[in-house]
């Protein structure tokens, strides 16, 4: 195992993962800096939140589905069967979406990353934490809530599968995913709170 490799592979991973395209495009095509609208970050949905454009928001979901995408087959590609490599690559790239150093370490959250990633080293995960989504999402309809949920349990259903279906390696990749998505999400929680007190206070269900 070469370690100036390693580093690399982290750098490379860092550097796509910390281009913020949804960012980029609202600021260059409409002037608007998303780190002081909506939700304050540049994911795609703070973007499709403050500009309402739905082809744009599609783009934008799709690059940040590549730069995951690129940065786990650049492990794959140049350290192949070095599960380190996996793990730096899905470190970096999902460490720059959420914290790129161009924008003051304010970006986005990390979700579609961690699914361009997924899609590479195994998409069987990506259908099962969506799958996991849906379900909870249609039970409490809570977009925030049912991310929390679907990736708690994604990584209990990979632990109890992981001699079947997966290995030790899956579950440790799903652990550090969920450590960046929790860590994002979880922030939007008190305003949850705060939305369903004052709908409460007006009398709304």
């Amino acid at each position: 195992m070469n370690f100036f490799y390693l580093i690399g592979i982290f750098v490379f991973s860092y550097l796509i993962g910390s281009v913020p395209f949804a960012y980029l495009l609202a600021r260059f095509l409409y002037n608007v800096d998303l780190r002081r609208f909506g939700k304050r970050d540049v994911s795609a949905f703070n973007f499709y939140r403050v500009k309402k454009d739905r082809l744009l928001t599609f783009l934008v979901i799709v690059f940040d589905l590549l730069k995951g995408a690129l940065a786990a087959w650049g492990a794959v590609h140049f350290l192949p069967g070095e599960f380190s490599a996996v793990l730096l690559a899905a470190g970096g790239a999902l460490f720059g979406d959420v914290f790129p150093v161009w924008l003051g370490f304010h970006g986005s959250r990390g979700l579609n990353v961690a699914a361009g990633l997924l899609l590479i080293i195994d998409p069987r995960l990506v259908a099962i934490w969506l799958a996991f989504f849906l379900i909870y999402y249609l039970t409490v309809r809570q977009h925030i809530v049912a991310i929390l949920i679907a990736t708690f349990s994604l990584p209990l259903f990979v632990f109890f599968t992981r001699h079947i279906y997966f290995t030790d390696n899956t579950l440790m990749l799903i652990l550090l995913i969920g450590v960046f998505i929790f860590q994002r999400h979880l922030q939007r929680v008190p305003d949850l709170v705060e939305q369903k007190r004052m709908k409460i206070k007006n009398g709304e269900k």
